[in-house]
């Protein structure tokens, strides 16, 4: 009957304990979480199991390397909040496997993604054909995003305001589409999406100081979308500035 008390109780508060743990470093679902959170929340499940089921280890001694796995992964949350080298090792960057209706070899090849699983996904988003696609992005979490060419996606009330007619126009004349790319992020510039665009840092600085900006270092994110407008997003709670067309 001790055992049985001893089990119910540990069973509890190593429950109640990783619920704890799982809010305190935000996350939220499975699908959220990267490969490293996984391992570190298996680990630390593997701990709490092991000490509630074998009655001969002392409790302080199972609870000893849960608590230091999940101060573990507070710390690389943290730390991957405040670095975006150390994000990018633990989590992964977003993987471009589809451009302009063309795959990309190397990046599947990378991602050892095979055909089938990709094909699949577009089916699953309504897509017939990979010609259809302007960019098919694999996010760190599996999650593949898909963006249409413009002459295959619904046309929007922004996109009639942008060309001034009232009539659906001819899909070839929508505005071109593409992702919103991440020029800033927590104060830093990524010279390399910069490059991408065709914009330099002269042209960086010259947005911020049209939307009353000293420079990046007080915005939490800014980002170009296909029509080369800057958008930024600051650290207070202000609302966004920009998307004017370039």
């Amino acid at each position: 009957m001790r055992e049985l008390v001893e089990v119910v109780w540990k069973t509890v508060f190593f429950y109640f304990l990783l619920l704890v743990l799982m809010r305190v470093t935000g996350k939220r679902e499975i699908h959220a979480l990267s490969a490293i959170d996984l391992v570190g929340f298996i680990m630390i499940s593997e701990a709490a199991l092991i000490s509630i089921a074998d009655g001969s280890i002392p409790f302080y001694l199972g609870l000893a390397p849960v608590v230091l796995l999940g101060f573990l992964e507070l710390l690389i949350s943290y730390a991957s909040l405040k670095s975006r080298r150390i994000r990018d090792l633990v989590e992964g960057i977003p993987s471009v496997v589809i451009e302009q209706g063309k795959l990309n070899k190397k990046a599947l090849a990378s991602l050892r993604y095979n055909l089938h699983d990709l094909l699949a996904e577009l089916r699953s988003k309504d897509i017939a054909d990979i010609g259809e696609v302007e960019y098919a992005i694999l996010e760190p979490t599996g999650k593949l995003s898909v963006i249409p060419k413009a002459q295959h996606r619904p046309v929007t009330s922004q996109d009639l305001q942008t060309m001034g007619v009232v009539q659906p126009p001819a899909m070839s004349n929508l505005p071109k589409s593409g992702p919103s790319l991440a020029v800033i992020v927590d104060g830093e510039v990524d010279a390399q999406v910069l490059a991408m665009v065709g914009k330099d840092q002269a042209w960086l600085t010259e947005e911020l100081r049209k939307q009353g900006r000293h420079g990046a270092k007080d915005i939490l994110l800014g980002t170009i979308n296909a029509q080369g407008a800057l958008t930024v997003h600051p650290y207070t709670n202000e609302k966004p500035e920009g998307g004017r067309d370039q």
